[in-house]
């Protein structure tokens, strides 16, 4: 094993939400229990982590005492699929219509963007692939906060670009099993 990891999304799965609360699993390679559902793929750019900040408690002597965090982590994701599972990750179950095709029309998926237009809090999940080290970010806990502005571009991907607001963990298995 490399002791540089290279963050790329695992192909055969990287992008997972389950119901709040839903223990993320014990190591990297464990099979995800059923209630772990499969919303699809990254984009390139991959994921981005912005670790909790907070305040610095210094005593008079200017020594650092404790430290109060007053943001949690933040993850960035650009979502590359658009597709019923997408829509409801990001916007929630109870925001997403779908009708099933029909000899007139495909499948069809809408969500109608406002204020109150918003997921539930929930568990999320990302999978890493480097060789034979596997990892994961993801928290039991966590809320989109927000989800960048739309770009409809030809010859471009719609990236639903959404910020996670929780507490994050970071886990990876390097790959090397005993006999």
């Amino acid at each position: 094993m490399s002791e540089v990891f290279l963050g790329a999304g695992k192909a055969t799965g990287m992008f997972f939400t389950a119901p709040r609360g839903t223990a993320l699993p014990s190591y990297p390679g464990e099979a995800l229990s059923a209630d772990w559902k499969a919303v699809g793929d990254v984009g390139e750019d991959g994921l981005s982590l912005k670790l909790p900040s907070g305040d610095v408690i210094r005593n008079w002597a200017m020594v650092a005492k404790r430290r109060v965090n007053t943001e949690n982590g933040v993850l960035t994701v650009p979502i590359l699929d658009t597709t019923k599972k997408s829509m409801e990750a990001v916007f929630g179950e109870d925001n997403v219509d779908y009708i099933a095709a029909t000899a007139q029309h495909g499948n069809v998926t809408s969500v109608e963007f406002g204020v109150d237009v918003t997921a539930d809090p929930a568990a999320y999940l990302f999978l890493m692939k480097d060789g034979d080290t596997l990892a994961y970010v993801g928290s039991s806990d966590a809320l989109i906060t927000e989800v960048s502005d739309l770009v409809f571009k030809a010859g471009e991907p719609t990236m639903w670009n959404a910020q996670i607001d929780g507490t994050w963990k970071f886990m990876f298995d390097d790959g090397d099993v005993t006999s």
